[in-house]
């Protein structure tokens, strides 16, 4: 074995295969992933089978269903209408909606395949539709997409009479066996996600299939992947219900979104350029007005290594220019730091200032913050160094969006693990960090490594905030959070301004956790996180309970987004 440990290219390769089984992020197996998707898919048959056991009879709901049929497929369609057929709740309309060139040979198949009554049409244009469905909710899925029998009953019972659009979770149709599989257990609604994979793709309802057919979308696969895309676009508050449980079925073949990039390009010009990128997501940089001044803060004591790695990769790398360092010095003893420091402030774009007091991470991030000039402030540990060059543009980008609040990095360990890639609430009872100790080339569940997107909180280890938000909500608590969940606090502080929160996938930088502070491993220290731990409990419980960017039905026991226990 020694032998081999000498090795580079063996230990490589190890290392590689450790990776792909999953051991070292605890990822599910695909075995152990069929056998807790087998207990959800019985646990919610039972739950629905409950709820329908509460009614005297199930019978038509108000609610019409429009079938998209972008390349004719008997066997697509015939799937799709046999699912329709076994609704236990039935549509009050069925629509199919076909190019001009397959209306004669879908009527046909209809005649010989399908007792049902349904309309076929060419346009959703209101004046092409029977009135019947123009004046009814519709729900909108394509052929091929297999419908759970009780998505009809669902969608009359569980929607809020105020809704106005809605989506469901999805999973996937295994080709050759038609199993269920792979389920996609969504976020709430998640702008910047559609925006960069349309994980809305399908099963989409609609108060008013008027909203829909304004638009003048081309039938395609992304038809309702980019209507999602405009709603954010039109209305940047727009409020979208999520129904939180697997009722449609999709083909497994699907294309990647990255595909529709023609179509996106021209829908995002207006305001954010589609960057080249070899990934199924979409790397968007949102167009800038101004060049704002970014105030750099970076505490530290002693550390000359980590201190001198992290502004060197800063300087010599990052290729956005209006920025100024904040290295704040929080009684450096070692007399090499000191001296490296005093060449610093000789630098036209550091600044070093001295902070006297014990350690307390939010009391000298305000004590900094103060100090600064920039409209934006960047909170930066003193172990980050820069990998992607562009990582400052693309977070800026994000930050001076008005709807946006707090911007996170995707932090990796040394070793090219995830380190960070957005906070969810829950994980131990208070927060934690999806996708941690993945390797930093996988996609993640549902593409989200890979994909900006929105987090209820991201980690201050790297974090962009608009000075002015950042003391709209008071800076960071440095009373009852010192140490820990200060940037959590702070994030959902600025959340209940009415401001998203993001992860920017394309912002990569290698964070050395806790390299300077040390580890929870003193009798003080412990008593000191346990009581940072039930504040964030106490004060953020709703949003601990119930993590929008998160979903009900995954696990808070580990932090790999696996399916959660239902036995």
């Amino acid at each position: 074995m020694d032998r081999v440990k000498q090795n580079p290219r063996l230990v490589a390769a190890y290392s590689r295969n450790l990776h792909k089984s999953g051991l070292l992020y605890q990822l599910q197996t695909l075995d152990e992933l069929k056998r807790s998707y087998a207990d959800y898919i019985h646990a919610h048959n039972n739950y629905l089978d409950e709820q329908v056991s509460r009614f005297d009879e199930v019978g038509n709901i108000d609610c019409s269903l429009i079938v998209c049929v972008t390349d004719y497929n008997t066997n697509s369609l015939l799937a799709t209408l046999k699912s329709i057929k076994e609704q236990q709740a039935a549509f009050s309309n069925l629509v199919i909606y076909c190019s001009a060139n397959n209306i004669v040979k879908i009527n046909e198949f209809l005649l010989l395949h399908s007792a049902l009554s349904f309309k076929v049409v060419t346009s959703l244009n209101t004046e092409c539709l029977p009135p019947e469905v123009v004046n009814s909710p519709c729900f909108f899925v394509f052929a091929g997409d297999v419908l759970h029998p009780y998505l009809g009953f669902v969608l009359a019972t569980e929607l809020p009479s105020s809704s106005k659009l809605a989506y469901v979770d999805t999973d996937f149709l295994n080709e050759k066996s038609q199993q269920k599989e792979f389920p996609d257990f969504k976020p709430s609604w998640n702008p910047d996600l559609q925006l960069t994979n349309g994980y809305i793709s399908s099963g989409v309802w609609v108060k008013s299939v008027g909203d829909f057919s304004a638009l003048k979308l081309p039938l395609n696969e992304f038809m309702l992947s980019v209507f999602m895309c405009t709603q954010y676009i039109t209305n940047p508050n727009v409020h979208v219900e999520h129904i939180s449980q697997v009722l449609l079925s999709r083909p497994s073949n699907l294309p990647t979104f990255s595909n529709a990039i023609n179509q996106l390009s021209t829908l995002y010009s207006p305001f954010a350029s589609v960057m080249e990128s070899a990934l199924p997501s979409v790397y968007l940089r949102w167009h800038l007005n101004t060049q704002p001044l970014v105030s750099i803060i970076i505490p530290t004591r002693n550390g000359l290594a980590l201190v001198k790695g992290c502004i060197e990769s800063i300087l010599n790398k990052t290729t956005y220019n209006n920025y100024e360092i904040l290295l704040i010095d929080n009684g450096s003893d070692d007399l090499d730091c000191i001296e490296y420091f005093n060449e610093l402030s000789l630098h036209s774009k550091i600044k070093v200032f001295n902070y006297a007091g014990e350690f307390n991470y939010s009391a000298i991030n305000n004590f900094a913050a103060k100090k600064a000039d920039g409209d934006v402030l960047a909170l930066v540990n003193n172990d980050i160094e820069v990998i992607e060059p562009n990582w400052l543009t693309n977070m800026v980008s994000h930050v001076m969006r008005d709807d946006i609040g707090c911007v996170g990095a995707k932090l990796l360990y040394s070793d090219n693990r995830i380190q960070h890639a957005g906070v969810v609430m829950g994980y131990g009872g208070g927060a934690g960090h999806g996708h941690k100790y993945f390797p930093s080339d996988h996609l993640g569940y549902m593409n989200r490594l890979i994909s900006t997107q929105n987090y209820s909180a991201v980690t201050a280890a790297c974090l962009l905030i608009k000075t002015k938000d950042y003391w709209a909500v008071g800076g960071l608590n440095a009373e009852k959070l010192a140490i820990a969940f200060n940037d959590v606090d702070l994030c959902l502080k600025v959340r209940a301004l009415g401001k998203r929160n993001l992860y920017c996938a394309e912002a990569a930088l290698y964070h050395h956790e806790s390299v300077s502070r040390g580890h929870e491993d003193t009798p003080q220290k412990v008593e000191r996180f346990n009581a940072e731990l039930a504040y964030l409990q106490a004060t953020w419980a709703d949003v601990i309970a119930a993590d929008p960017a998160y979903n009900p039905n995954l696990t808070l026991k580990r932090e790999n987004f696996a399916i959660k226990s239902f036995r």
